[in-house]
């Protein structure tokens, strides 16, 4: 195809056009794909923290006037048997006091069953010292937020007392210390059901049943299922996280936006160069169209050039957008945490399917920016090219 040889020849003759024109496309193309990047991991990191921090079902009382689940045994063992249901952990949730030699501190202490909250919780991933199954056979042990634990100056090992209000003070040993990087460490402390309903002398109720599905994306559905069946208030982790999934979509839109606007600046980089070139190229278009050459013919010579330029801006813009982005997860960018959902590092998600994307884009504007000069070039009148020029 003598169209391509001409789009070659043009587009190497104008070595400085030309470059400036791929480096538009490449820094497009390395630009949106580093903040593809970030948003993919923000996006996963707050799903999957959403997901695995928290029951994919929490199940409360229902209404305001009822403050706790009774008969949570068998409204466990029914759940449980439902289509879809992995684990479940009746839980009870109390605020209290510790105390530890001159310090003090206030805990939300959960109770729970230690076999049960590790099926639906994964608490012992979390656990940095100690073992969370200590609780099985410690009737009165205790696991402790690493950063309450350090307020309290108190380690694995030592007694720490639970004061409450119309409550007998109890001792508790410490048996472990847990990590989740979140602000939770510092006020959270795990002890047995039964401890806990004792210290508060509410035996045989609970706050709330934690329920784990198979599929995540099904909570809705089985939650839905739970309220019907049991009459209880059941909240699924979708449900609970509204606000910030639709923050999340908000921010998808404004990120399309964002893109939209970087392709449209690389695609008038391409336009300008393929329109100075025209205006450059006058004479010789009009002697290719006095030679036969078709319209058709020309907007090829001109499409070709934009494809040429926009491939070639596509693939060092991929492979620059994927060096920033493996060099940026490698070095670990802190954020503030209250800014980012509790997140300490910046995320960042390498996804091939974005590097797709913006290449796939990025060659498209590429094109439709070369319509407009290949028009120009393919109605320019051959005779007055050519006395013009």
């Amino acid at each position: 195809m003598y169209e391509l040889k001409i789009a070659l020849r043009q587009v190497l003759s104008r070595k400085k056009q030309t470059l400036f024109a791929i480096l538009a496309v490449a820094l497009a193309v390395a630009v949106i794909t580093v903040m593809m990047a970030m948003l993919s991991g923000f996006q996963d990191e707050l799903v999957t923290s959403s997901i695995e921090n928290n029951p994919h079902i929490v199940i409360n009382p229902q209404g305001e006037k009822e403050e706790f689940i009774h008969l949570y045994r068998y409204t466990s063992a029914r759940i449980a048997e439902k289509e879809g249901v992995i684990a479940v952990s009746p839980k009870y949730l109390g605020q209290a006091a510790l105390e530890y030699r001159d310090n003090d501190e206030g805990v939300s202490l959960q109770g729970v069953e230690p076999l049960a909250e590790e099926k639906v919780m994964k608490v012992s991933e979390d656990v940095v010292e100690g073992e969370f199954m200590t609780l099985v056979p410690t009737r009165y042990g205790i696991l402790l937020g690493d950063q309450l634990a350090k307020n309290l100056e108190v380690h694995v090992g030592d007694r720490v007392d639970a004061v409450f209000p119309g409550s007998q003070t109890t001792s508790f040993k410490v048996v472990g210390l847990i990590h989740t990087g979140t602000a939770a460490d510092e006020v959270t402390a795990y002890a047995r059901l039964d401890s806990v309903q004792d210290f508060f002398n509410e035996p045989g109720v609970v706050s709330t049943i934690g329920v784990r599905v198979a599929d995540p994306y099904q909570a809705d559905v089985i939650a839905g299922s739970i309220e019907r069946e049991t009459g209880l208030d059941a909240v699924s982790w979708s449900e609970a996280n509204a606000e910030i999934l639709s923050l999340l979509d908000t921010q998808m839109i404004f990120a399309n936006i964002f893109y939209l606007l970087i392709y449209g600046i690389a695609g008038f980089g391409i336009a300008n160069t393929l329109i100075t070139i025209v205006a450059q190229r006058t004479r010789e278009i009009g002697i290719l169209k006095a030679m036969g050459a078709s319209q058709k013919s020309i907007m090829a010579v001109f499409i070709f050039q934009s494809m040429v330029l926009g491939a070639i801006g596509l693939i060092l813009g991929t492979i620059l957008g994927y060096i920033v982005t493996v060099a940026l997860q490698s070095y670990e960018i802190e954020v503030p945490q209250e800014m980012y959902f509790g997140f300490q590092t910046l995320p960042l998600e390498v996804e091939p399917l974005n590097f797709v994307y913006a290449a796939f884009f990025a060659f498209i504007i590429n094109i439709l920016s070369g319509i407009y000069p290949a028009r120009k070039a393919a109605k320019l009148d051959p005779v007055k090219a050519i006395e013009n020029a």
